[in-house]
């Protein structure tokens, strides 16, 4: 697969990438599913312009018509809605299907440091295939730090590791409207319950960073008091923790909103609804983003392919 892969981003103008990953089902085998998964790739790149202008150069065939507007439409459609990702779908390449998102630098480092939208971030919080880094490895750390942060919050004082993993995986879907009209609903369970090794040697970095507030035996255990929540509390990302002052403003001292959270009986469902105002807005902008970027008769394959899926978890 990495071979494959490797020989795939050779077919692009791979001198404005900065990083690349593949991700989901067509990399790592998810619980539940036996068929050929299309492969996920993320292109991050240093000029969103300079990349579709070269790529329409090399791969016109990538693109829906909306093509012949040119590099500077397709960069402000990309940077303008949803989650500031555009999606080239249904590329085949030898025996390999796959899609492909584009984002650039400055984009991708605005999720992983406040969670913007969670979308590129919610996909690097689960273990994926690295293809190329150019030096972005302390911003990766620091969402898998946060998104830690987030799933503590929202876990009691003793759970198992499965329990810690299935709660990261799944900050990313939980307003995700996708999840309510096309996906599989054991989705996050299916993603973690073959991948725990992948999931443990991801985050052991993180844990240890914490090992004076979590301790990890046959079981997890942390410290559920007021100062430690208000730890976890102070260290969300920015975008988190606006849509928190921005609900309780009215309710609480502005200078005291997260010391009053932290002493809230329900801050797990304070925390979870304010991930799920991100995710639901971006999620859906760029699903509607989808339809003119991937060519309408892709968009309805995909979409057929997911409502499939759906009702074959539902029957099986």
């Amino acid at each position: 697969m990495l071979v494959d892969l490797n020989r795939i981003l050779t077919k692009f103008p791979t001198k404005h990438l900065v990083y690349c990953f593949a991700y989901g089902s067509g990399v790592f085998q998810q619980a539940g599913r036996s068929d050929r998964a299309m492969v996920d790739l993320i292109f991050v790149v240093n000029n969103t312009h300079n990349f579709h202008r070269d790529n329409l150069t090399i791969n016109p065939d990538h693109y829906s018509s909306i093509r012949y507007l040119g590099p500077s439409v397709l960069s402000s459609v990309q940077t303008s809605f949803g989650a500031n990702v555009y999606f080239n779908t249904h590329i085949t390449v030898g025996n390999l299907m796959f899609k492909y998102g584009i984002i650039d630098l400055k984009d991708f480092r605005q999720d992983l440091q406040s969670w913007y939208t969670l979308y590129i971030a919610g996909r690097l919080h689960k273990p994926v295939l690295m293809l190329r880094d150019e030096g972005l490895s302390d911003l990766v750390m620091h969402n898998l730090r946060s998104a830690v942060h987030a799933a503590l919050l929202q876990l009691p004082e003793k759970f198992s590791e499965v329990d810690l993993y299935t709660t990261i995986a799944g900050l990313s879907y939980r307003g995700d409207f996708r999840m309510i009209i096309g996906e599989d609903k054991n989705k996050v369970a299916n993603i973690v319950q073959p991948q725990i090794d992948k999931f443990k040697t991801l985050y052991t970095p993180v844990f240890k960073s914490m090992s004076d507030r979590l301790s990890i035996t046959s079981f997890v255990e942390q410290d559920k008091s007021l100062e430690n929540k208000l730890y976890h509390l102070q260290r969300l990302p920015q975008n988190l923790k606006n849509i928190l002052f921005r609900s309780y403003k009215n309710k609480f001292n502005n200078d005291r909103i997260l010391e009053e959270l932290a002493k809230q009986d329900d801050v797990s469902k304070i925390v979870r609804n304010g991930i799920c105002r991100i995710v639901f807005y971006s999620s859906l902008m760029q699903s509607i983003k989808g339809i003119p970027t991937a060519g309408l008769l892709k968009s309805v394959v995909y979409s057929y392919s997911k409502l499939n899926k759906m009702v074959k978890s539902m029957l099986f």
